[in-house]
């Protein structure tokens, strides 16, 4: 079948090809100058300034994690309805992913589950906000203070919404984005991590590259200074910033494309049978829709519907806890169970226009 309205669709600016080309003969395409500026965009962008630009999503979710003390035996409260990426990190450090039930409403955690999951061994809890929708943040923060313990986001989806207000990278210990070739803005791959304190954020800085602070003001080789604690080799390059740089000038402008489709599909998908939208609060967040998610019965029939229409459509990140790697974690999921077998994400983004959103909720008010 032709696909003329894809799920998904990268944006490229025009400006892209001429800045890639000047890095690239520049005679320094490892991590420089280009970072240090993009670092400073995406700093503004969200409101943070401790914010450290990685090579991918994965890569902030392995820093922060560590930093919240993840390590063998520990444990990690998240949702199963997500990325694989949100919690192989846990696993890579030796952790233990303890599955949260989700809130059947909008298949995120649910912050009651939560209260009763935790134990003395639990490290963090890691939020997702799903295909760009705020997570119940306030709950989940008040129930991590009281036991003292982390809030990773995973905010892939979110790079721009707002909760309350405020925009996504300024609530929890940890906010992780996603620079992938979909997202909001992509830097072809790349992600950032924005952290609460400033403690935590120099560490991140050096966890990033090998344990060692390229931007020490000390001067000299920082291999001639002592190197206190391991690292990684996760840093962005200046290619990859280069990307960044020139679409970041237009996040603002695609972000409210995809929230303006989001609203519109709110609007016309209402009462229609056999389709429940996911519990949203429009009037005090901002969603970024990274995709309109919404729950429907018989999902395949719809899927082949709109497919033969030449929309793509489907379920975007298939529960993790089938998977055999994570089988110590197994737990009687209910809500999961009903979220996951029913739920149907559309093209939602700046590809997609106001007409398109129509006909979309036209072929499924007709029924499947």
């Amino acid at each position: 079948m032709n696909i003329s309205t894809p799920l998904f669709r990268v944006f490229m600016a025009d400006s892209v090809e001429m800045a890639v080309k000047k890095t690239l003969y520049s005679g320094y395409v490892a991590e420089g100058e280009n970072v240090l500026r993009l670092t400073q965009e995406v700093s503004k962008f969200i409101g943070n300034p401790n914010t450290v630009l990685l090579n991918s999503c994965t890569s902030a979710l392995t820093v922060a994690f560590r930093l919240a003390g993840v390590g063998p035996g520990t444990e990690v409260i998240s949702t199963p309805l997500t990325c694989v990426a949100s919690n192989v990190p846990i696993l890579e450090l030796g952790g233990i992913p303890v599955w949260a039930d989700s809130d059947p409403e909008t298949g995120m955690v649910d912050p009651n589950d939560i209260k009763h999951l935790i134990s003395e061994r639990t490290k963090a809890i890691c939020v997702l906000h799903k295909e760009g929708d705020p997570a119940r943040l306030d709950e989940i923060l008040s129930i991590a203070r009281k036991h003292n313990i982390k809030v990773v986001e995973d905010c892939a989806h979110a790079f721009g919404a707002k909760y309350k207000g405020i925009k996504i990278g300024n609530h929890g210990d940890y906010a992780c984005f996603s620079f992938q070739a979909i997202k909001h803005m992509t830097t072809g791959d790349g992600g950032a991590l924005a952290c609460k304190s400033k403690e935590d954020f120099a560490r991140a800085k050096r966890l990033k590259w090998f344990g060692v602070d390229r931007q020490n003001q000390e001067g000299g080789n920082p291999w001639l200074r002592d190197v206190r604690e391991w690292g990684y080799k996760f840093n962005m390059n200046d290619i990859a910033a280069a990307i960044g740089l020139e679409n970041i000038k237009h996040t603002e402008r695609l972000n409210e494309c995809f929230h303006r489709n989001g609203v519109l599909f709110s609007k016309l998908l209402k009462n229609v049978p056999g389709v429940t939208l996911v519990k949203r609060d429009l009037k005090n967040d901002y969603s970024i829709f990274w995709a309109y998610c919404i729950i429907v019965e018989n999902r395949q029939s719809l899927i082949k519907k709109l497919a033969r229409e030449g929309i793509a459509s489907g379920q975007i990140h298939p529960r993790n806890d089938v998977y055999s790697m994570f089988s110590m974690s197994k737990r009687h999921l209910p809500n999961v169970d009903a979220f996951s077998e029913r739920e149907l994400s559309l093209p939602c983004g700046w590809w997609v226009t106001e007409d398109e959103v129509g006909r979309i909720c036209d072929i499924i008010r007709r029924g499947w």
